[in-house]
Formats: structure tokens, sequence, C-alpha cells
């Protein structure tokens, strides 16, 4: 495992300008990357003290299940231990809770909804089926450089302090397998961070991936185009086009309960270059 400490103002990413949140000017990340771990067998768990305490006291844990006998069930789960203020950022949603996938750049801290998988020993599901149907709420299916934001309590000089962190991992499509890449947390009590800070992997590269930072937070569809103007489609599970509308350039939001409840695909077009997510109106 290699572990690199730094000191550093935070990222203000070009491309995701007004989407991101500042925290102050001298943020210390702590920055883990683990070689690619993946879990592909039922019941497989891998846990993490994302701290590393001497206490050894296992903050998150994610498990894998491949074709469950008794329900047919396959999918992928976060899971909070140890204080039972440890979370992650998502929402609940009736007795299920749906951890949010974050993109680069996008904050984690105080103020945030940290209500998925909240609460020791309660779930957050990434990407679940039963007998071959997948869940409509899920955020994970299919992630590659999925970004999950954590929240933790830890004991510094006898007193439970609450910190922010963020991990990344992959999701297959067909929901039998995840992979833990690396994680980081901010050292420093009660400060946020921002997905994917502290890494090396964030840069040029991921932010032409994530060129108009195509995101759905709860019912909302958020999105930046940083030049002219832009097409955004819905698109049905079927093909069929729901919807196309025109935004100038800056930052948007588009209303997803405006659709009828289900599945889409949101496609966002400019310039020639396109992007598209999967969401989902609920």
């Amino acid at each position: 495992m290699k572990e690199k400490k730094k000191e550093e103002s935070l990222k203000y990413l070009g491309a995701i300008g007004g989407l991101l949140a500042a925290y102050g000017a001298d943020a210390q990340i702590t920055y883990v990357d683990i070689a690619d771990t993946t879990l592909n067998t039922n019941n497989a768990t891998w846990n993490l003290n994302i701290d590393e305490d001497s206490l050894g006291v296992i903050d998150y844990r994610f498990i894998q299940y491949v074709d469950t006998s008794i329900f047919n069930v396959s999918g992928n789960f976060i899971q909070a231990l140890g204080s039972a203020s440890n979370s992650v950022l998502g929402l609940d949603y009736g007795n299920y809770a749906y951890p949010f996938n974050l993109s680069p750049g996008d904050s984690i801290g105080p103020g945030k909804a940290f209500k998925g998988a909240g609460g020791n020993a309660a779930l957050g599901q990434l990407a679940m089926e039963i007998s071959g149907s997948g869940q409509p709420n899920d955020k994970f299916n299919g992630a590659i450089n999925g970004l999950v934001g954590l929240r933790f309590r830890a004991e510094v000089d006898d007193t439970l302090r609450t910190f922010y962190g963020w991990i990344r991992i992959d999701v297959a499509a067909d929901y039998k397998s995840l992979t833990v890449k690396d994680y980081a947390y901010n050292t420093r009590e009660g400060e946020g961070i921002t997905a994917g800070e502290g890494s090396n992997w964030v840069g040029q590269k991921e932010l032409e991936e994530a060129r108009f930072a195509l995101r759905q937070m709860d019912e909302s569809l958020f999105f930046e185009i940083p030049n002219s103007s832009g097409e955004l489609q819905i698109i049905s599970s079927n093909g069929a086009l729901i919807k196309e509308e025109t935004f100038e350039e800056g930052n948007h939001r588009f209303d997803l309960n405006t659709l009828p409840k289900g599945i889409y695909i949101a496609r966002l077009i400019s310039n020639g270059v396109s992007e598209e997510i999967r969401v989902v109106s609920y």
C-alpha cells in the first residue's frame, strides 16, 4: 500500500467550476492508492479502516453478492460500521439507501445529505438485480471510476471528531463484481474534501471525459456547458426521444420530476461532442 500526504489548496477544476465548493486553503489530504481489489464471489467482503487507527476499527465494508440461491440476487453494497455517525453521501427512499455516484470535483462535507448507509450496520445499495431485474434508483450499475462520499468519526485526543473522504470503485454492468481502487480523506476535523481530491488521476483526461459534468443529484440533473450552446436529449429505455431542449453556455439544472417515472438516458451534445448518463425519475 502506498500512502502519500499532501498539504495543498483545494482544487478548482475549471471544467466543473460553478459546481464546486471551497473549504479553505490549507486542506490536508491523506491519499491511499491500493492495488485494485475485485470482489466477484458470493458474500465476498472488503473492509476499510480509513484512518488506520491503532484500534483497528472498521469504518466501512463492501459486500458483493453473486446469484444468491434464496432470492437469485446479484449486487453490491457499502456498509457503514464503527461509529453510529459513519455514513455515505446519498439519500434514503423507503427502506433503502442509495449512495450518490459523484463526479470528480463534487463537494463532500458539512451540509450535504449523508443518509445513504447512515448508521451502524446499515446497507447502502450500489447496484442490485433480483431475478434478472435491476433496481431503478441504483446509481452505480456499470460505473467506471465511481466516487462515493464518506463521513466518519474518529477519536482524536480522547474526543470523537468528524472527518470527510471519498473512495473510488468500478461496478460491473452485470452486477456480479465490484473493484475498489483508492481513497482519501481530509485530516482536518470537520473540513470537507472534493471527490477525487489528492489523487494523481484527477487531471485533464478526467475533465475531458466528464466534459459537461452530467450527474444526477436527488431529483435533478446538473450539467455545465463550457462553450457555446448545447442540446439536452432525454431518451427512453427503448430508444425513443422523449424530450429535447437547448441550453446556453453555463451551469444548468433540469428537473427530472417533469418526466414520467422510469429510467432514461440523458444525452448532452455541444460542438460535436456528446456525453450521456443513465438517470431515474421516481
